[in-house]
């Protein structure tokens, strides 16, 4: 399928590593110009690149991010929010703090609408898409994760309202099931080594963010792609 991206000028959050750096490798064989944005250092992987330091948390940080590769590049046709973190993993609810929960939201929610407000005036109306980061935690959820699955539900959400409020720029999520990334295994350690089950790669969810980017899924507006191995159309019924 082709899907006209040569050229293009994509912006990354969360780009330094896992499903963000994916994308920017993505995007990048697809002839695309990616500006890197993440709190951490970011080693750009060549091709026509930029990579900026900032943390989606701050507004002020953020908004000279948006506005340096934006300025480089002439405008921006793809904003990606891929920044997040998990939070606490496996902890009950009455251990969870409510600064664990603030934070989680902070960056998971705040700065993916921090990022469309700040990049929107560089998008072009009726060619513009938006591609957030959530997860199948917003739609099924594992026990000791209350933070991280309220957040990745606030992202389908955030999605649904922005797609609205944008005229002329699509808006859509991918929510993708586990992924093997350096986060996931900092949290799961042996239990992603030896999963029993699905495990995704985050070049598999940068192929989603690839089409919904580009002009082939030009109709789609407003949508939470679950990709999760078909998991959750299973019942739990025992038959």
């Amino acid at each position: 399928m082709r899907l006209d991206l040569a050229g293009k000028a994509v912006l990354v959050t969360g780009a330094a590593s896992g499903i963000g750096l994916a994308c920017a490798r993505a995007f990048l064989a697809e002839g695309a110009r990616v500006g890197m944005v993440d709190r951490g250092t970011v080693i750009p992987p060549g091709g026509d690149t930029i990579a900026v330091r900032a943390d989606v948390t701050d507004e002020r940080e953020l908004g000279d991010a948006v506005t340096a590769v934006a300025r480089e590049f002439g405008g921006l046709d793809v904003v990606v929010g891929c920044a997040g973190i998990s939070g606490p993993v496996g902890t009950p609810l009455a251990e969870t703090t409510a600064e664990d929960f603030s934070s989680v939201l902070a960056v998971n929610v705040t700065g993916q609408f921090l990022l469309v407000k700040l990049a929107r005036p560089w998008l072009p109306r009726g060619t513009g898409a938006v591609v957030l980061l959530a997860s199948d935690s917003a739609f099924t959820c594992a026990p000791g994760m209350v933070p991280y699955c309220a957040s990745k539900g606030a992202v389908v959400a955030l999605t649904r309202a922005l797609a609205v409020e944008l005229d002329g720029v699509r808006v859509n999520c991918v929510c993708p099931s586990v992924t093997d990334t350096p986060m996931a295994r900092a949290d799961l350690g042996e239990v992603l080594a030896k999963a029993e089950f699905p495990v995704q790669t985050a070049d598999d969810v940068a192929q989603h963010v690839l089409y919904l980017a580009s002009a082939r899924s030009r109709t789609v507006n407003g949508q939470a792609v679950l990709a999760d191995f078909g998991v959750s159309a299973r019942s739990g019924f025992p038959a």
